[in-house]
């Protein structure tokens, strides 16, 4: 997997996805204002955009459709399967239901790879081998973070 870093840029507010040069010394910009970003830190000991130190771990999967698969496999299936062979069997097609997709959520599950995301300005860095000190995300911890609107 390339190495690559999303977020929204802090100059112009838009969305970027910039692969990380491994070569290049200083060469991260934003690609639509062109605001150079200076990574003189190394990637996950320091954000590269913003220069926090505050890193959580996530899987690298789209949220909603994980959440649509769920929801699938919670009321759909049955609703559907209910209808054509009678609702006497709801409970027993939902069990089955939830359990198919629960195997499903698994194995997708140990498939994806996990991604770094910093605390501070919400950048996602995919394809770094993450240090076992960064750990899933912590509410308490992220509250240092948020930004008056």
């Amino acid at each position: 997997m390339t190495q690559s870093i999303a977020g929204d840029c802090p100059t112009c507010n838009q969305a970027f996805t910039v692969a990380f040069p491994s070569v290049t010394p200083n060469s991260l910009k934003c690609p639509t204002c062109e605001q150079n970003w200076d990574y003189s830190v190394v990637p996950l000991e320091g954000c590269s955009i913003c220069g926090c130190r505050y890193f959580y771990r996530q899987k690298d999967f789209n949220q909603l459709l994980g959440c649509s698969i769920v929801l699938l496999g919670a009321v759909v299936v049955p609703a559907i399967i209910g209808y054509f062979l009678g609702y006497r069997y709801l409970l027993v097609i939902t069990i089955c239901s939830l359990s198919v997709f629960t195997g499903v959520d698994v194995l997708l599950y140990r498939q994806v790879s996990d991604m770094a995301v910093c605390y501070d300005c919400r950048c996602e860095f995919r394809g770094f081998e993450i240090p076992s000190a960064i750990v899933n995300f912590e509410h308490f911890f992220a509250e240092r973070f948020e930004k008056e609107n």
